[in-house]
């Protein structure tokens, strides 16, 4: 009997990295990208169940590539993780009166607050 269980546990200590690594291919495909952003300002209508988040990039490093996506991308949509983990889809436009600001539109609640960080993921087209 304890020869079973040590397999099983050998067994469960071989797949768990196996079944960890896959679910977060599956959570992050391969092809989109991701970049560390930071809410300027969130604002939810609860009337009109939507949020509205202004933002920018996280680090200073990833200026011109978040002005690239913006441009790319703008009117497209894309997804936003928060501190909860939960992959969250928004639409993204660019704000063109505002160099390197973005605004996404999401269902409320707000996922976000003033200040907060999340990561922007744009999916390969």
């Amino acid at each position: 009997m304890p020869r079973k269980i040590i397999a099983h546990v050998i067994a469960v200590l071989f797949l768990v990295p196996a079944v960890l690594s896959w679910s977060q291919a599956v959570s992050q495909p391969a092809d989109a990208t991701t970049i560390a952003c930071r809410a300027l300002e969130a604002h939810t209508d609860d009337g009109l169940k939507v949020t509205i988040v202004v933002f920018h990039q996280r680090d200073a490093a990833a200026r011109s590539q978040l002005a690239a996506l913006l441009r790319e991308h703008s009117g497209e949509m894309v997804e936003l993780q928060a501190g909860d983990g939960v992959w969250r889809q928004a639409r993204l436009v660019r704000l063109k009166s505002c160099f390197g600001r973005g605004l996404l539109m999401l269902p409320a609640p707000a996922p976000v607050a003033n200040r907060g960080e999340f990561t922007l993921r744009i999916p390969a087209k």
